[in-house]
């Protein structure tokens, strides 16, 4: 009973949705499920001539070549059909703009994501690397990794400053895209704390892992000024910039038919790539040790996605300028917005709603990092036989155990203040 008055319930909370919504545009917002299954259905007969098969050639080389072809398009047909339907059913988040439709086709896109991985994981890496050829011939190359810490002097006694390596260093393909990819964590996160404690910890990853990838290996100065000092400060204070202009907007969405000029009506429909509205996340990191542990998991799985994303060019032979790095960066960013902002909710819901789950976009978030870092851990095998520096595991052996050590002590005393508190009570 419970039951079928909730969905009567959201029949109503739909209709009535749907009685708000301006005219002009109300059919892009209204269900068209059965429309969408014909004109699909007739899309796969006229592709894959259903009605009418092409005739087998008996030559054995053209019959390969067409097996081949037959074989690529049918993937490419299953990719479509699955994010036709992640249009027409997939599931809806609180991210409506520029449309729901199309947060759900970047849903279906990452859950394609997810399961290449997932089929590369059973794989062996030569195997990996040819079918990438089939993306981009280019691929399937060993590559020379770039060092940027083969010389780190910045005066060269009897020369004077060392400006090639400093001109190297700054005008660096890489310079503007490391500024504009903080921003954008500034938009994910929202929170100045944890940001810098994501940009130092990326510093400690390239220290960690630079005996393994030639490409962390930096000089102290591009990594603590240039990066952290300037690029890192940099994006994230224009990113906090964006998050405080959105932040104090006033939000008016009247309708196209309710704007009078030309002008007005352009002007709309800019705005439906704006935000609908903006939350900040207050994400109480000091609260409580769980609290705490909670607010760190996302800068975990950020910068354990940053770094597979070195590993995976270097074990996969990937360049870094190759257009699938840059797809996959832009994949992760859009999923990663309705993702933090569901984990958020997740984690600052009341815990008697025996309802809450984590998000569907949180959700494969975490699914993608780790099947990430298995698919970097099987095709990196014997692929890094130098051994870990004894520095380094010293250095996070100690770490680990004083972070475990404060979150006791602060877990103990937050317990011995609960209990005075309830003693002067009583």
């Amino acid at each position: 009973m419970v039951i079928l008055w909730s969905l009567l319930g959201s029949l109503v909370s739909l209709h009535e949705a749907l009685e708000d919504l301006d005219p002009s545009t109300k059919f892009l917002y209204t269900p068209h499920t059965i429309t969408g299954l014909l004109i699909g259905v007739v899309v796969l007969i006229y592709f894959s001539r259903a009605f009418n098969p092409p005739d087998t050639s008996p030559d054995p080389l053209q019959a390969e070549r067409v097996a081949y072809f037959n074989i690529k398009h049918g993937i490419t047909a299953g990719c479509l059909v699955f994010l036709g339907y992640s249009l027409m059913q997939g599931p809806t988040t609180s991210m409506v703009r520029p449309h729901p439709a199309l947060w759900r086709i970047i849903h279906g896109m990452i859950v394609i994501y997810l399961l290449a991985l997932s089929f590369l994981l059973f794989q062996d890496v030569g195997n990996a690397r040819h079918l990438l050829k089939h993306l981009y011939p280019e691929l399937g190359v060993d590559l020379a990794e770039r060092a940027y810490g083969g010389d780190c002097r910045l005066y060269i006694e009897g020369q004077g400053i060392n400006w090639p390596v400093i001109k190297a260093t700054l005008f660096d393909e890489f310079v503007v895209a490391h500024t504009v990819g903080w921003w954008c964590k500034a938009l994910v996160i929202r929170d100045w704390a944890l940001l810098w404690v994501l940009s130092i910890g990326f510093e400690l990853m390239e220290l960690t892992f630079q005996h393994m990838l030639p490409n962390f290996n930096e000089c102290w100065w591009d990594s603590w000024i240039l990066d952290v000092a300037v690029c890192n400060l940099l994006g994230i204070y224009a990113g906090m910039k964006t998050v405080r202009w959105f932040g104090s907007r006033t939000y008016d969405w009247s309708g196209l038919s309710q704007q009078k000029t030309v002008m007005d009506k352009a002007k709309r429909s800019l705005l439906q790539f704006s935000p609908h509205s903006w939350d900040d996340f207050d994400w109480h990191l000091t609260s409580s040790p769980l609290r705490c542990i909670q607010c760190l998991f996302p800068v975990a799985l950020i910068l354990l996605m940053e770094v597979n994303a070195f590993f995976l060019k270097y074990v996969l032979w990937i360049p870094p300028l190759n257009p699938l790095n840059t797809y996959r960066l832009i994949l992760l960013f859009l999923g990663a917005l309705p993702a933090t902002k569901e984990y958020y909710e997740f984690i600052d819901s009341e815990e008697s709603d025996i309802f809450n789950k984590l998000g569907p976009f949180a959700w494969l978030a975490t699914a993608v990092a780790l099947a990430e870092t298995l698919l970097c851990i099987k095709f990196g095998a014997g692929m890094f036989p130098e051994p870990r520096p004894r520095r380094v595991l010293w250095a996070w052996g100690c770490s680990g155990a004083l972070f475990v050590s404060f979150m006791a002590v602060w877990a103990v005393r937050i317990r011995q203040r609960e209990q005075r508190r309830k003693a002067k009570l009583t």
